[in-house]
């Protein structure tokens, strides 16, 4: 029993130094909360005595809705910005999306530019196979051009050598027949894609023979107009310039050209319409002459002939064969023909 009592005593010692461990500890606490707020009061009421004044005349309300003022402001330039970059952010996402569409529009159309570049090569490469065969193939039956063949396909059997031929009508005849005559080696390639060109877009034929070209066409081949005489005319025109001059060349196409009236060369065409040997032709004269030679069915009529006449002195003037006052002059001066001088 009395051991009993002991334990007890001794626990409620226990118990009572705990609880008064427990309000020191409370009351330590309170005291410095005390003492805190006490600071805290100090250094609100120990200042200059401005902070007194202002929170007696209402300026703690002012500067409180300044603050919320303030606070407003931030708030909408926070909210601007945020605006402003999802605005920037939306903008570069259509940039983007438009440049992606640009780049997929431009690579679609590389490839469709590469597919239609790689069908004109094919056929290209086809046709100009084709092209080259047929060629070959009219070239190799064709015979072996010399000098002494062209001599013996002369037409006119009495000729007239270059140096009796005046220079007038050289040039005039070059001048509306083939004016870079003496420039090329038989085909103006350039003369002959103008005329090809023209003749698909105008109703007006022109032609784009050279003076070699008429003179295979006159002694070596054939009137008939298709590809494979052209084809013909070009390779002998090619082959008249590796085995004879320019000169040479001239002088069988003025000999073997056609006047009208079964008149060949220049000497015949001569006697026929102006009575006379081909070298005592005045310029007028060699210039009507030369304008025959297109068409001699219609300009063997003298009207149509003195018309032609004027194409074929402009043209001269223009090539600088002749001058000014040499070209007008002959514009008002008569060149009659024979036949109209028996009349």
């Amino acid at each position: 029993m009395s051991d009993t009592n002991d334990k007890n005593k001794i626990r409620r010692k226990t118990v009572s130094s705990r609880d008064k461990d427990l309000t020191a500890e409370n009351r330590s606490r309170n005291s410095s909360d005390d003492r805190r707020g006490l600071r805290i009061k100090k250094q609100v009421s120990s200042g200059s005595g401005e902070i007194n004044k202002r929170s007696k005349s209402g300026a703690d309300v002012y500067d409180f809705q300044k603050y919320k003022s303030r606070n407003r402001s931030e708030k909408s330039h926070r909210d601007r910005s945020e605006y402003d970059y999802r605005m920037d952010y939306d903008i570069e996402d259509e940039y983007d999306e438009e440049d992606n569409s640009y780049h997929v529009d431009r690579s679609r159309i590389y490839y469709i530019l590469r597919k239609v570049l790689t069908i004109v090569l094919i056929i290209t490469v086809v046709l100009g196979s084709a092209g080259f065969l047929y060629v070959r193939s009219i070239v190799s039956d064709m015979p072996v051009l010399t000098k002494k063949v062209v001599r013996e396909s002369y037409i006119n059997k009495q000729p007239v050598s270059l140096d009796k031929i005046p220079k007038d009508l050289q040039k005039a005849v070059i001048a509306v027949e083939d004016d870079s005559f003496y420039k090329h080696k038989g085909i103006n390639y350039k003369s002959m894609f103008r005329s090809f060109f023209n003749n698909l877009t105008s109703e007006k034929k022109q032609g784009g023979s050279t003076i070699d070209m008429q003179l295979s066409k006159n002694l070596l081949t054939s009137n008939e107009r298709t590809i494979k005489r052209k084809i013909q005319d070009m390779y002998n025109a090619r082959q008249l310039n590796k085995i004879m001059t320019k000169d040479e060349i001239l002088e069988a196409y003025l000999n073997n050209i056609y006047l009208g009236k079964s008149a060949y060369g220049v000497e015949s065409g001569a006697q026929l319409y102006f009575g006379k040997s081909v070298w005592k032709l005045t310029f007028g004269e060699s210039t009507m002459l030369a304008g025959i030679t297109n068409n001699p069915g219609l300009y063997q009529n003298y009207e149509q002939a003195k018309k032609r006449q004027a194409v074929v002195c402009l043209r001269m003037f223009k090539l600088g064969m002749i001058k000014e006052h040499v070209y007008k002059a002959q514009l008002y001066r008569d060149t009659p023909f024979k036949s109209e001088i028996d009349r």
